[in-house]
């Protein structure tokens, strides 16, 4: 069994002030460094840190970077992107989310020299362009919710674990289906979420005993138990057994503030963590091989089914509208929603479109502001806790700096005219669709997932509707493959249609 250990590093983080930004890099960034180079170059994991998180690591502890890049270019250390400021990715419009991955690229190319392959996806929000504008900005593997999956695609494994209040925080306390540990969407990648970018599930049902055993909530016995247990009888394939927030293996991160309103123990250095992860480390080695995420989406036999989760789903048996629900959020996003909009309607056809040459600085600063002031870390978390003073000002601030960029924007384009709009192209035979719903070779029915064959049957009903002779009989017979396809799903409980 491949195990894949992802640490989470994200210097945004709630209740992270400035001033322990160095203390948590060194207790929890290069202790993890130092620890799995010290196990040997056979303790493979994966790093992920956003765009803003390495910067700041540049700037503020320059060594431990140069550690990072050594250890990335020896094989040992994959390093994973993220979006730049932490933003939720189903909570922005597409163009931004690329925006966000694209300046993390920027910053990695800086600081180690290279492009991120592999992508993790902030809360495993999901929203069907999230993986696209991943794709855009350079991304192969990302990061995957296992029990979205299952409560999306498995109508037994949903009745039991699917969250119906989409104002509860988090699905934790309800109640686990009793799944077969050997499932095979738990330990085998999907490929082509999208065309050319694949993935592979981390899971609630072992990612979380990661937390519990650096807090000293569980013994080292009881988290390799429960590695094993999820692992199944099998013993092929991979599995994720971290995928959790770096700052907890080395210091308390912000658990004392979210659950005990303790602030004087945030971020708070833990002395045992080196032990921990040292005996962590090894204990996974005996159980089975470290690797990398994109060797786990690479290397092992993938599943044949498509990918496929409903809008707004996240981790934690949870959706996107908590991070976007809370009082900073409705207060924020409504404000970036018209800077946005007054960007988009009144520069964005003159400055990436008309005149894009002699714009293109003002214009990436528009989308860098813009798009760090999205970051979820000063909407969170929700009542009745508050979030951070510094972290709500640290969005204000780039709300205001996108708000100086359009005033700049404003002086730098008087004189030039608005583009007209581009005019619609007529529609050849009455049958186009009108709405583009995939990348994927929509004839390749068994590659859709239900959105994309939803809107396919959509498609196929109106090209048969507005068709004649021949291609109507070929459209026809398309409408039947779909429902074909539905059938070949375990979907068979339908009225057949009459045509």
């Amino acid at each position: 069994m491949k195990y894949v250990a992802i640490y989470h590093a994200n210097l945004n983080y709630a209740f992270l002030l400035p001033e322990k930004y160095e203390q948590v890099i060194r207790a929890s960034y290069e202790l993890i460094l130092d620890a799995h180079q010290a196990a040997g170059p056979q303790a493979r994991f994966v790093f992920e840190a956003s765009g803003f998180t390495v910067d700041v690591m540049a700037d503020t502890c320059p060594d431990v970077v140069e550690k990072l890049r050594a250890m990335i270019a020896s094989g040992q250390c994959e390093f994973m992107g993220a979006p730049y400021a932490h933003p939720v990715l189903a909570n922005i419009p597409e163009e931004d989310a690329y925006w966000s991955c694209e300046f993390s690229q920027r910053a990695y190319e800086k600081h180690l020299g290279i492009r991120a392959e592999s992508w993790w996806n902030p809360e495993c929000t999901w929203m069907q362009y999230v993986p696209r504008a991943v794709r855009k900005a350079g991304g192969k593997y990302l990061t995957l919710d296992f029990e979205s999956y299952m409560t999306c695609n498995d109508k037994e494994y949903a009745w039991v674990e699917k969250n119906r209040a989409t104002d509860i925080y988090w699905g934790g306390h309800m109640p686990w289906f009793d799944l077969d540990p050997d499932c095979a969407f738990l330990h085998r990648p999907f490929r082509d979420v999208v065309p050319g970018l694949h993935g592979l599930c981390r899971s609630d049902r072992l990612v979380g005993k990661y937390v519990s055993y650096f807090l000293g909530k569980i013994s080292l016995e009881e988290y390799l138990a429960n590695v094993k247990h999820w692992s199944g009888t099998k013993k092929d394939g991979a599995t994720v057994v971290i995928a959790d927030d770096a700052e907890y293996c080395g210091t308390t991160g912000y658990y004392y503030v979210k659950y005990f309103r303790d602030y004087s123990r945030s971020f708070e250095v833990n002395p045992d963590a080196r032990e921990k992860l040292d005996a962590l480390i090894a204990g996974l080695l005996e159980l089975g091989e470290l690797a990398t995420f994109k060797a786990a989406c690479k290397e092992v036999e993938p599943v044949d089914e498509p990918f496929y989760v409903e809008d707004r789903y996240a981790w934690h048996r949870t959706y996107s509208d908590c991070w976007g629900g809370t009082p900073e959020a409705k207060r924020f996003d409504p404000m970036l929603a018209e800077l946005r909009r007054d960007y988009k309607e009144r520069y964005q056809p003159i400055v990436e479109g008309t005149h894009q040459q002699g714009f293109k600085e003002l214009a990436e600063r528009f989308w860098f502001h813009c798009t760090n002031a999205a970051n979820s870390d000063g909407r969170w978390p929700p009542p009745p806790a508050e979030p951070c003073e510094f972290n709500r000002r640290w969005v204000l601030n780039e709300i205001e700096a996108t708000r100086k960029v359009l005033a700049e924007l404003e002086t730098a384009t008087a004189g030039y005219e608005l583009p007209p709009p581009p005019e619609e192209e007529p529609e050849a035979d009455g049958a186009r669709y009108g709405l583009h719903f995939t990348d994927k070779d929509p004839d390749d029915l068994r590659r859709l997932n239900f959105y994309e064959l939803q809107h396919a049957l959509y498609a196929a009903w109106r090209a048969f509707d507005h068709t004649d002779g021949e291609t109507k009989a070929a459209n026809r017979l398309h409408v039947l493959a779909i429902y074909d396809e539905y059938r070949r799903r375990g979907i068979t409980r339908f009225v057949a249609p009459a045509i």
